[in-house]
């Protein structure tokens, strides 16, 4: 939210210029907006990666207690 509170100007329109000159009224900065995008898209990213990791355990140690895990210690 802090993010696209930076990004934000008052009484800014979407920054499609199709339709106005550039320059002729504020427009909202879709760098911020992109970036918090991406931000979330690699934290679901890496979000099912663990989940991936942590089902193969289950399936290949029948627990994901890490207590119980006792072959992947070094």
């Amino acid at each position: 939210v802090l993010l696209l509170a930076v990004g934000y100007r008052d009484g800014g329109t979407a920054p499609v210029f199709s339709d106005i000159a550039p320059g002729s009224r504020p427009v909202v900065d879709p760098v911020v907006q992109a970036m918090v995008l991406t931000d979330v898209v690699i934290g679901a990213t890496v979000t099912a990666l663990l989940l991936a990791l942590v089902v193969q355990i289950a399936k290949r140690h029948g627990t994901v207690d890490p207590d119980e895990l006792s072959e992947l210690r070094g």
